[in-house]
């Protein structure tokens, strides 16, 4: 007549088994991406902050030896400027936290749930 039940049963069993496979093979594969493409563009962020880093040193020296040398006093320009970044980690410590961690949460989120580009 026909397959048995034993037989249907041994089919979906094997489909089963076989999607199961496939869509944890699949979510692997999209964590990979997702992670890595965090990586990637966190890398990409850290070089960025490093040589800027390095141009607003560069830039701070320089300005501090102009105003030392504006106000005879070289101690005095390091102080201004030393000053100047206090206050500035004073205010950003202050008031831009909240904004930062929603701006980092939104962009995160963003990037690990969005999946427009799955489809590509």
């Amino acid at each position: 007549m026909g397959k048995g039940i034993t037989d249907n049963i041994n089919e979906f069993t094997t489909a089963t088994q076989s999607y199961i496979e496939s869509s944890i093979s699949y979510h692997k594969l999209d964590i990979y991406k997702k992670v890595m493409r965090g990586a990637v563009s966190s890398t990409h962020k850290l070089l960025m902050a490093f040589f800027l880093l390095i141009a607003v040193l560069f830039l701070s020296i320089a300005l501090s030896i102009y105003l030392g040398e504006q106000l005879e006093s070289i101690a005095l320009g390091y102080l201004i400027v030393g000053s100047f970044y206090l206050v500035l980690v004073f205010i950003i410590g202050l008031f831009m936290k909240p904004v930062i961690e929603k701006k980092l949460l939104r962009k995160t989120s963003e990037q690990f749930f969005n999946s427009n580009e799955d489809i590509k």
